[in-house]
């Protein structure tokens, strides 16, 4: 609970909300980080890592509607605290994460994004994105099982676009 509190908090008014630890409810708020062009991933130009290769320099900033939809959800949790007998409230930081999402963007033309459906490259036909990159919204929950489930379709279509001597 400490670390969902305030990461790195410390002091009189954190010491007292942890002592009443055993008295606390918590509420956990989980909604669709909007993408965001400015949101990147790129390589340092000058730190390298132990292989002398390029660290990645992960840039993300909240949307405008991030940050109004983390408001009224702490609005609406107080208030359903409140109406039970809840002596203090703590709306809780963003959790230090996020699902980097949507830099290859699935789309039906190329002018819109990088992959079609399948996840093949517009531009380069044997050339297929298996991973979170394809999506084109962050959504509100963990990628992993629809990363998963369109890997296998994707692997699919690979075998019988390979078998008919198409790619």
């Amino acid at each position: 609970m400490a670390a969902f509190l305030d990461p790195g908090a410390w002091g009189r008014e954190f010491a007292s909300a942890m002592e009443g630890y055993e008295y606390m409810a918590g509420m956990w708020l989980v909604g669709e980080d909007m993408p965001q062009e400015s949101n990147s991933v790129t390589l340092h130009a000058s730190e390298k890592d132990q292989y002398g290769l390029p660290v990645p320099n992960v840039h993300f900033d909240d949307h405008a509607n991030d940050i109004a939809m983390r408001n009224h959800a702490h609005a609406r949790g107080a208030a359903v605290y409140d109406a039970v007998g809840a002596t203090r409230t703590f709306p809780t930081p963003p959790y230090p994460s996020t699902h980097n999402l949507g830099t290859n963007r699935m789309s039906q033309k190329a002018a819109d994004g990088v992959v079609n459906k399948w996840g093949q490259t517009h531009d380069i036909a044997n050339l297929f994105v298996s991973d979170g990159s394809v999506f084109t919204t962050g959504a509100a929950e963990n990628p992993t099982l629809t990363i998963v489930a369109l890997a296998l379709r994707q692997a699919d279509r690979i075998a019988s676009e390979m078998s008919g001597k198409n790619i």
